[in-house]
């Protein structure tokens, strides 16, 4: 499990966040803080894999408590969930390596994206004794040469989740089997099987049961 703190200075954005939280089985929420100053304190001693930070709160903000968590140097992640969309703050935080940034208003969709590519990021760290290109490139599907430009609504990370498992799998998927393994709702991986398949990436199969509907099987495209 993935272990998490919440510092968020708003009781109602704390409560969704957690909520949210609990829909993504990797995960386990073991603090939350209301102020800068507080969470430190926490930090310290829970030693969470994963911080989920706002910007604005009490005692000192968001980015100064990103910058004592490095001068620290404890080994944290951040993601950063704000209604701060000033460019010098998120370029600050980006600098301090934060793993990414949500914008407030946000919806689940934007909230599991965020959690299953860092899911995703650190089940390559910790399973392989050597990183390859093709391997940064999952982790950091912006900086892969062949990136296009995405209609609205289609999440590059959230693509790039989908498509790396289509490509590593074994045998065909059917929506439902892919959304339990890469752990993405089966109502947003539909969407993006539609929109590969409009691409000509998906392979198609039907499987006859002896009763009811044909069974649907995704594979990628070699």
């Amino acid at each position: 499990m993935i272990t998490t703190f919440i510092v968020e200075d708003d009781p109602m954005v704390a409560k969704i966040n957690a909520e949210y939280l609990k829909k993504m089985d990797s995960y386990s929420l073991i603090g939350t803080a209301k102020n800068g100053k507080d969470a430190l304190q926490q930090i310290k001693i829970l030693k969470p894999q994963l911080v989920l930070l706002d910007v604005y709160m009490p005692e000192f903000n968001g980015i100064e408590l990103l910058r004592k968590i490095r001068l620290e140097n404890l080994a944290i992640d951040v993601i950063l969930i704000t209604a701060a969309d000033a460019p010098n703050l998120i370029e600050e935080a980006v600098r301090h390596g934060v793993v990414d940034c949500i914008l407030k208003p946000y919806g689940f969709e934007r909230f599991q994206s965020a959690m299953s590519y860092y899911d995703k990021r650190q089940s390559i760290f910790h399973s392989l004794k050597k990183i390859s290109q093709t391997d940064l490139d999952q982790m950091y599907p912006s900086l892969s040469i062949d990136t296009i430009e995405l209609p609205k609504g289609i999440d590059p990370v959230t693509l790039s989740i989908i498509r790396t498992e289509l490509k590593k799998a074994a045998k065909p998927y059917t929506v439902h089997e892919l959304s339990n393994k890469v752990k993405i709702s089966a109502l947003t991986v539909r969407k993006y099987i539609e929109y590969m398949n409009q691409n000509d990436e998906i392979e198609l199969d039907l499987e006859y049961l002896e009763k009811g509907r044909p069974k649907k099987l995704y594979s990628i495209k070699i």
